[in-house]
Order: structure tokens, then sequence, then C-alpha cells
């Protein structure tokens, strides 16, 4: 059973100010690429910020099919099933973002660069404070 929380749909690339104020008020950041047609919106901070839950299945397929289309820029089969067009959905909201800041200042994309550039093995869906661990032991094995 999965915690439904509040989404905010916001513009990407978000400002490390902006990220960490929507944090604090308990809101998960996705890229408004992904945001399903019918959300609720509200407005924060001069940004428009969309609002919806962690899973699919409160949207509709033809909802579920324009997100899909929209966030990849290709159709789901036409007979894909509610089914798979909810998990193809929530993959797609599972996604790690890329341009989340770890502590040490980087973000995901130039932490993960760097351990592909090392030739390293790692899970892309570790938290980004793990990956940037991961990279600096990496870097002290090298020096």
């Amino acid at each position: 059973m999965t915690k439904e929380r509040q989404i905010a749909y916001v513009k990407h690339p978000v400002s490390a100010k902006k990220k960490a104020e929507l944090v604090a008020k308990g809101f998960r950041i996705i890229d408004a690429r992904f945001k399903p047609k019918g959300a609720d919106e509200i407005e924060g901070g001069g940004q428009k910020i969309e609002l919806g839950t962690d899973s699919g299945a409160g949207f509709s397929d033809e909802q579920l099919r324009a997100a899909i289309t929209e966030a990849t820029g290709k159709a789901p089969h036409h007979k894909l099933g509610r089914e798979k067009l909810i998990e193809a959905f929530n993959a797609l909201n599972a996604r790690p973002d890329p341009e989340e800041e770890a502590a040490n200042g980087l973000t995901r994309r130039e932490i993960v660069a760097d351990l592909e550039s090392m030739g390293v093995e790692y899970d892309d869906t570790l938290p980004v404070d793990d990956l940037a661990a991961l990279r600096d032991l990496e870097r002290e094995k090298r020096a």
C-alpha cells in the first residue's frame, strides 16, 4: 500500500531555494511536463504549481494517455489496457529528477556523469546523497 501525498508539478529546472521551500511544505517535486490533465492548480511564489497524487489510478485513461504522450513524445498503443497505462504513468513519476542536488552541491546529473566516466556500476534509483557518497568513495580509491 503506497502513501499518497501531494505533488508539485513545477517547470524544470527548479532553483535550490524553490525546491527547498516546496520540500519543506511536504510536496514531492515532479517536472511540469508530467502533469496529468485535470490536476488541481494553485499559485505558489509566482510560479504555477499543479497538484496531483503519486498514483495514476485517480485519472481517466484519456488523462493517462495524454500525460504519457506529453512526457515521452510518443503515444501509448491504442489497445494498451488501463493497468498498463497506470504502470507507465507511475514509472514516469518515479524517475529521479536529474537536477536534484546532493549535500555536496552537485546535481544528480553531474554525479551520474562522473560515475559513468569512471565505469562504476550504480543503481539509478538510489537517493542523490547515496550516489554522491559512492562517487566520493570511488574518487578516493583512484587518488
